[in-house]
């Protein structure tokens, strides 16, 4: 990581922890609205539906190439995180938080070993074969739009994902 890097990570930590009342004032304004994915309601109990994880804590298998966080605008890639990935294959990159104790405990950010257990107690139908990794604080929002997201959604159908359990970072 760039000096650049970790100077802007401790600084934006420091902020947060010290200015909480700041990050209120950001929205969703700047991003689009898509009509074409509308929200919808689960109509399938959740003991018959299929559970993908999501995650914008920079979760990644330890062999994928991790998060370009060098990145001013953000890295708006994802990665892909199997459901039967050992939580000892996991790290997390990202720079607006302390990843220490993610990366001690990645159930932290990444619940995939209780998701796994609510599998097991017949709680959820199954835990999805493909979930994702995503590193929040993208700046711009639009090749995640443009590029991600259709893909995430298509892989998603394609993988008859019925519930996404979204995981902030």
């Amino acid at each position: 990581m760039k000096m650049k890097t970790r100077l802007k990570s401790k600084l934006s930590r420091t902020f947060a922890n010290n200015f909480p009342d700041v990050y209120q004032k950001f929205t969703m304004r700047h991003t689009n609205n898509n009509e074409e994915l509308p929200e919808t309601t689960v109509t399938k109990p959740l003991t018959a539906c299929t559970v993908a994880l999501v995650s914008t804590a920079g979760v990644h298998l330890k062999s994928d190439p991790p998060f370009d966080v060098d990145n001013p605008a953000g890295d708006p890639t994802f990665r892909l995180v199997p459901g039967n990935t050992a939580e000892t294959d996991l790290t997390v990159t990202h720079i607006y938080y302390d990843t220490k104790y993610a990366k001690t405990d990645p159930s932290i950010v990444f619940p995939i070993t209780q998701l796994r257990e609510l599998e097991a107690e017949g709680e959820i139908g199954a835990v999805a074969g493909a979930n994702l990794g995503l590193n929040g604080g993208i700046l711009d929002t639009e090749l995640v739009e443009r590029d991600a997201i259709p893909v995430v959604v298509e892989l998603f159908r394609n993988e008859n994902i019925d519930v996404a359990l979204l995981v902030p970072g």
